[in-house]
């Protein structure tokens, strides 16, 4: 949801009690940074997943104002929405996806990945209804295990597929994913050499104008697989984030990724505020036991909104102060002890993620709230399902 989307009743209502905020000048710095560190290559941001749940359509228009030449999606609904919302740039979608959608590809001009035989055949029978060839990209199984062929031998079986499709299919490009860029040297090293010898052949075999596209954030902690790299497909480092374990790598200390600048912000209302008199529990189980003479603030946020049940060590910030949760999140408001913090009011903000209050000294790191719900970053993104806001002030 952008700007725009927060005059809509519903969501306006919804997001006075509960935001993500997203910095667009962050985002703008963060590309920056990620194209410096690329050494030239062309970048292709990754928008799979609603940009990260951060919004792919006001994220794909900042990318798109900024100069990025193509984006890349997992589907090819995601696709088309971006291409019914006016993007324009070529969009790569990196899963297969199913046989029903070859035609959508082909009708908007989405660049599908391929990966067997049957997805060679479905995209060129596309070609052939729309009566002109169709792009797409090739994708090579490294190690990653999820789409195509992982030996040698069965790989060459879906390039001689596509030498036969000339006249249907135009490739663009080799793609892989890495499984392990964000913690394991060796093993990156090793994916990267094999992606480069399924370059060097796919280029033998169908042209060597073929891009490739190897690296996506932390594949730029990895000097090997930036060799022989045409596009680098950030994601959550457009966003400032990066795995914890990433600093360990040996490329760390000459990449310069410390310079990468948070955009996210999470925060949600204070509804009301409960002085315990008595011992006794909370919720709709009770279970939680509260002695007297705690202040408990109930807050605008939930498992709808991401918070699990087993985050036994869930917090927030308010008014500079860490606030723990007390007792099980409800669907759509949790409480937290607020006892030592003075002055709370219903109506404040308490922070999530980001820092507090806005553009002060203390701040909450997505890290942080990764950490204590137990989930990794791209897990915490996805599941804190929220109005979001592109804060832009240009």
């Amino acid at each position: 949801m952008t700007e725009r989307a927060l005059h809509d009743p519903v969501t306006s209502c919804a997001a006075a009690r509960l935001e993500k905020t997203v910095s667009a000048d962050a985002v703008r710095h963060n590309l920056a940074l990620l194209r410096a560190k690329s050494g030239g290559r062309r970048v292709m941001p990754v928008v799979k997943g609603d940009a990260y749940g951060l919004g792919a359509r006001a994220v794909a228009t900042l990318l798109v104002a900024s100069g990025v030449e193509a984006l890349a999606v997992d589907t090819v609904a995601e696709g088309v929405d971006l291409r019914e919302h006016g993007i324009d740039r070529p969009i790569l979608v990196m899963d297969v996806d199913v046989s029903d959608n070859a035609s959508v590809c082909a009708t908007y001009g989405l660049t599908p990945a391929v990966a067997n035989v049957g997805q060679v055949e479905r995209h060129r029978g596309a070609a052939r209804r729309q009566g002109g060839p169709v792009t797409v990209w090739l994708r090579t199984n490294i190690g990653f295990n999820r789409f195509g062929p992982r030996e040698d031998e069965d790989f060459e079986v879906v390039l001689d597929a596509l030498r036969g499709a000339r006249a249907e299919i135009e490739v663009a490009g080799v793609f892989a994913h890495l499984s392990s860029s964000a913690w394991d040297d060796k093993e990156t090293a090793e994916q990267a050499a094999t992606f480069q010898s399924r370059v060097y052949r796919a280029r033998a075999v169908l042209g060597a104008h073929l891009s490739a596209s190897l690296a996506a954030t932390h594949g730029l902690l990895h000097p090997a697989v930036l060799h022989g790299t045409d596009w680098v497909r950030p994601g959550i480092g457009l966003y400032g984030l990066l795995v914890p374990s990433s600093r360990d790598l040996s490329g760390w200390r000459t990449t310069g990724l410390d310079r990468l600048r948070p955009a996210l912000t999470v925060r949600a209302r204070v509804l009301d505020l409960i002085d315990v008199t008595r011992d006794e529990g909370l919720g709709y189980d009770r279970s939680c036991a509260v002695p007297p003479g705690r202040r408990l603030a109930s807050v605008a946020i939930g498992f709808s909104r991401g918070i699990t049940g087993s985050a036994a060590g869930f917090s927030g910030l308010l008014h500079g102060r860490t606030c723990p949760m007390v007792g099980k999140p409800g669907m759509d408001c949790t409480q937290f002890d607020v006892t030592e913090v003075p002055g709370v009011r219903p109506g404040d903000w308490m922070t999530f993620i980001g820092p507090e209050p806005a553009g002060g000294p203390v701040v909450r790191t997505a890290e942080d709230t990764a950490a204590e719900l137990g989930l990794s970053l791209y897990e915490l993104l996805a599941v804190l399902r929220m109005p979001v806001r592109l804060e832009d002030p240009r």
